[in-house]
């Protein structure tokens, strides 16, 4: 099993994001550290060169980002990610078996734990790929037309059937799996439901400080 994490020096909805302390700590370090207890590999694809000098000695191996891939991301004509030509790179570098399980987790969810991504990776034995989410029993509607429920009857919320929303936390696959379908997700996925607070996702300011609470009790 290896790990990919890509971690970028700039953000938009929460300027300096990745670097924001938590309990004193660089944001994208309590993820790292997390992973390092179980002495996988872990790899780092970043655009900073202040995180290549901080992790320059640590148990990760930590590479430039791809003058291509920065170029990408800048383009504003080029408006989705480039993070599955980063990962497509990274497995063509650095993964030579296809079969070898792959898990991209993001640093911007600090509280996930090791423990609950190497659970999700059991589900592999049964789907060609997993990824974390969270499930809501709410009245959904899409595009002003409800998804989850009938509208004639007053039905009750713990029936409903449950809305998943991927919330991006991590994304297990294989070598094999990626290159068939060219992309983090295959045709037989799991959705892993994670659970407070270990689906916080920090995208925003409120999401930081809301992780800074429970971070504080």
């Amino acid at each position: 099993m290896k790990f990919f994490v890509i971690i970028k020096e700039k953000s938009e909805r929460l300027p300096g994001k990745n670097f924001l302390k938590l309990g004193g700590i660089p944001l994208y370090r309590h993820l790292l550290k997390s992973l390092l207890v179980g002495n996988y590999e872990v790899f780092v694809d970043t655009d900073s060169d202040i995180i290549l000098k901080d992790l320059k000695h640590k148990q990760v191996t930590c590479y430039k980002r791809k003058k291509e891939f920065i170029e990408l991301e800048n383009d504003k004509n080029f408006n989705v990610s480039p993070a599955l030509l980063m990962i497509e790179n990274f497995l063509d570098t650095h993964v030579e078996y296809e079969n070898e399980i792959i898990v991209t987790p993001h640093v911007t969810s600090p509280f996930i734990e090791l423990s609950t991504i190497l659970d999700a990776c059991k589900k592999l034995s049964s789907h060609d790929t997993v990824q974390a989410c969270t499930k809501h029993k709410e009245f959904a509607y899409y595009r002003e037309k409800p998804i989850n429920f009938d509208q004639s009857v007053v039905q009750r919320t713990q029936d409903l059937e449950p809305i998943i929303m991927g919330n991006g936390a991590f994304f297990i696959f294989t070598k094999k799996t990626f290159k068939e379908n060219k992309n983090r997700t295959g045709k037989n996925p799991y959705f892993y439901p994670l659970s407070f607070p270990e689906n916080i996702e920090i995208d925003n300011k409120e999401d930081w400080e809301l992780a800074k609470r429970v971070y504080g009790k």
